[in-house]
């Protein structure tokens, strides 16, 4: 496996600033889904929106061995007021929120269903956490629980049931994958999420999409800059994931 760092976003709009100081060239829209692209100290790869195509296109790139450190880079959404618009945040802890069953007004998880052990790995009472980071530039950042969710929450009545059960700050539609992905193949990874709106009815025009990419852009060029020059340094650790459990991942293969 080489030393690369491979950042990762649904949509080519989420790392638009990163690309064009990484690669000399401005880029547009979406992106097809599994597009790689190869920057100069990093790959980019645009996975598109959701779990399923996040999870097939990043282990199809960590397939190849290249990459030794994964950067997800999104917006996202925010449970907590003290997260407002323009905040960017570390993802610790991710949880799939809305895949299971309805039952008689009820709704069941996966785990609540049987289909899946609570503490079968990599989940840890049904949570999915991440590497303990020593990070300088995410030393002052908030560290903070998310919810993975294939619809936005817009009604009173998911809002209030995704609230009870985990106790989300964020939510978003592709940080599970990511995490069960990298924690199975025992790579390093930070996750960070700026936020774009407050959780709540669906009001597009209250959204600050273009602000909270260009604050997540400002922890982007420094963050970049810091894992690419660890590498050989052992800057991460991944704890709690298969048999490479508490052994150094950072720059050490």
């Amino acid at each position: 496996m080489s030393d690369r760092l491979l950042v990762v976003s649904a949509t080519l709009l989420e790392v638009a600033p990163s690309l064009q100081r990484e690669t000399g060239v401005a880029y547009e829209g979406v992106g097809l889904p599994g597009s790689l692209i190869e920057g100069s100290t990093c790959d980019f790869l645009i996975t598109g929106v959701g779990q399923l195509l996040c999870g097939v296109h990043l282990t199809r790139a960590l397939a190849t061995g290249r990459y030794t450190q994964v950067l997800q880079v999104g917006i996202g959404g925010s449970f907590d007021p003290s997260l407002g618009r323009g905040a960017v945040a570390v993802i610790i802890e991710e949880a799939l929120a809305d895949l299971g069953a309805e039952d008689n007004g009820a709704f069941l998880d996966i785990f609540h269903m049987g289909l899946l052990k609570r503490d079968e790995m990599p989940f840890s009472d049904g949570i999915l956490s991440a590497p303990v980071l020593e990070l300088l530039t995410l030393k002052d950042l908030p560290r903070v629980r998310s919810v993975t969710v294939n619809r936005v929450l817009s009604e009173e009545r998911s809002i209030a049931w995704v609230r009870s059960q985990y106790r989300p700050q964020v939510v978003n539609m592709e940080g599970a994958a990511l995490f069960y992905s990298c924690l199975l193949a025992g790579i390093s990874f930070v996750s960070l999420r700026a936020i774009s709106d407050m959780v709540g009815p669906r009001d597009k025009s209250s959204w600050d999409i273009p602000g909270a990419v260009g604050a997540l852009d400002r922890v982007v060029k420094p963050l970049v800059s810091e894992l690419t020059a660890g590498f050989g340094g052992g800057v991460c650790r991944l704890v709690g994931a298969s048999t490479q459990q508490n052994a150094p991942v950072s720059g050490s293969r």
